[in-house]
């Protein structure tokens, strides 16, 4: 029996993985976003999340310049992911799904910073500011719900007893 096996993975979909994922979501304010180039290439970079964790339903929203090259990925392949890292909070994401470019000026509005103004000196009416709507479709989770304290049990048991120690729960999310 391999130590993997002791394990377990979670299942979760639906309403139950929505939860989940607002949960794991509440300590990031930025993420990697990753697209394939149009040479096929993945290219990968920061980005700001816009809005709340406690209102994701399955979409993210990030601002972005109409004009740069992200954009012009997604539009001729809108299949990304996003990949969370948090060492502090011992939460880690992969988020898979899809993105489209969204100029939905209201939404823009509601969703607009003053810190914003850092790339679109335009203000909220800034003429190169639009969206990039993503929309979950499946996704990967490790998350250690005690941090620190949970992973040192779980080392301090594997020094202890010389079998693997359990350091949070892992799992799948599928919407």
């Amino acid at each position: 029996m391999s130590n993997e096996s002791k394990y377990e993975t979670l299942h979760l979909s639906g309403g139950e993985a929505l939860l989940k994922i607002r949960e794991l979501l509440k300590p990031f304010r930025s993420v990697m976003m990753v697209t394939t180039n149009l040479n096929g290439d993945l290219h990968s970079r920061p980005m700001g999340i816009q809005g709340e964790s406690s209102e994701f339903h399955g979409t993210l929203w990030f601002f972005t310049d109409r004009h740069c090259r992200k954009v012009e990925e997604i539009q001729a392949n809108g299949a990304i992911s996003l990949i969370f890292q948090s060492d502090a909070d011992s939460v880690y994401l992969h988020l898979y799904g899809n993105a489209a470019m969204d100029d939905d000026r209201a939404r823009m509005k509601l969703l607009y910073t003053p810190i914003l103004r850092t790339w679109f000196p335009g203000g909220e009416d800034d003429a190169n500011m639009t969206l990039i709507r993503f929309d979950l479709e499946r996704g990967n989770f490790w998350d250690s719900p005690g941090g620190m304290l949970q992973v040192l049990a779980a080392f301090t048991k594997a020094v202890v007893t010389g079998e693997r120690g359990q350091g949070g729960e892992m799992g799948e999310v599928r919407l």
